[in-house]
């Protein structure tokens, strides 16, 4: 490497330092990371190999927020669903994205792969047998790099699997269990949670049953709905008016009452992150011409502030509206002042990719998935980290 030179014998081995590392190390790091913070990812991976300062520079945890992996955040590359029982994927036009093969090739072979969850260009999924389903593994991959890790069998009976994953904070990933009533789930719908089970790939094992700190009845009904952020999974429990919160180490628990107008029903539709904030966007129960997008402005306030409502008439691309069109969309991901739908037309049976922009009111059509689409939908971004163990 530029800058040392390495003197081996069969018994010792030694590195003389040179000019070149004592400049290295006495140099100006934040104009550093200014210079790096505007160069693209694959670059800033390869300027590790300049120096040993620069190494150090680009791999401390204080630089992370600052460097382009944090920017990936801020920007899909595609859209991963089900059509026919095949796991398939989707590249948004003109956004960079590696090749993607969505039955994951380069995972061990398993008679039934499905994907759970999706979080920050790492992917959740479940190996099972077809004559066994009961036995499963999870394992989580990176389909960027073809990175994967597979976990140790979890001991839970019905189980709400999570995967909370953020390179910016830190290079480890958790899979949060929610361990719920089976029978009740059978019987009723929906259940109520009773506490969880946490995978944290820096331990490598599963934490025991921790038992809900929530203090409040959380009934998990149909599809389940979250966001890891802050360095906590967040979970949308609509019969309970609350976003569930909790840590990675299941010590600090806390809910955030969902936001409503007075008089509404409102039904989930997303939540996520958008700019740096947490979102939630709803319709109207009895009323499927509006769309509500919220934003938790000030975080530990729990006051959310309306930002912007969507009519039918604003996604209005065809000239057949229904007044209870919204019920037949179904939001993927909002990015900077941009939303992506997967829209059911009822008329052709089709289900068609959409996206609108909030500032210019545009909606404009991207593709169509066919009349055998399934959730879930799951949003996608690129990460190229090197293994799923590897630090920044």
């Amino acid at each position: 490497m530029e800058g040392t030179i390495s003197i081996s014998s069969s018994s010792s081995k030694r590195v003389i330092r040179t000019a070149q590392d004592e400049e290295d190390e006495d140099g100006n790091d934040d104009l550093l990371v200014e210079i790096l913070s505007r160069v693209p990812y694959k670059t800033l991976i390869r300027s590790k190999c300049v120096s040993r300062r620069w190494r150090r520079v680009i791999s401390h945890p204080d630089n992370r927020r600052r460097l382009p992996r944090y920017r990936l955040h801020n920007t899909i590359a595609g859209i991963f669903y089900y059509s026919n029982h095949e796991l398939q994927f989707y590249g948004l036009p003109g956004e960079p994205s590696p090749l993607i093969d969505a039955s994951f090739p380069f995972l061990p072979k398993c008679e039934r792969l499905k994907l759970i969850d999706s979080c920050n260009g790492f992917l959740l999924c479940l190996c099972s047998k077809f004559t066994d389903p009961k036995k499963f593994n999870y394992a989580v991959c990176n389909p960027a790099t073809k990175k994967w890790a597979a976990l140790p069998d979890s001991t839970g009976c019905l189980r709400r699997p999570h995967l909370g994953f953020d390179p910016a904070v830190s290079s480890h990933f958790y899979v949060f269990e929610l361990v719920v009533n089976w029978l009740e789930n059978i019987f009723c719908g929906k259940s109520q949670c009773s506490g969880l089970r946490i995978y944290s790939s820096n331990t490598g094992v599963w934490s025991d049953k921790i038992d809900s700190g929530w203090g409040v009845e959380v009934k998990i009904n149909g599809e389940l709905k979250s966001v890891f952020f802050n360095g906590m999974l967040h979970v949308v429990a609509m019969e309970s008016s609350v976003v569930a919160v909790v840590d990675v180490q299941g010590k600090n628990w806390r809910t955030i009452p969902l936001p409503h107008k007075e008089g509404s029903h409102p039904q989930e539709n997303f939540i996520g992150l958008s700019q740096g904030l947490l979102c939630f966007v709803t319709t109207e129960k009895y009323d499927g011409s509006k769309l509500s997008v919220w934003v938790l402005d000030v975080y530990f306030r729990d006051q959310w502030t309306l930002h912007h409502i969507v009519s039918c008439m604003d996604l209005s691309w065809t000239s057949m509206m229904d007044p209870d069109i919204l019920h037949d969309y179904n939001l993927v991901s909002i990015q900077e002042r941009k939303m992506f739908f997967i829209y059911h037309d009822r008329y052709d049976n089709d289900h068609k990719i959409m996206s609108y922009g909030v500032d210019s009111g545009k909606v404009c059509f991207l593709h169509s998935f066919g009349y055998n689409c399934v959730k879930p939908y799951l949003s996608y971004l690129p990460l190229l980290l090197q293994s799923l163990a590897d630090g920044p």
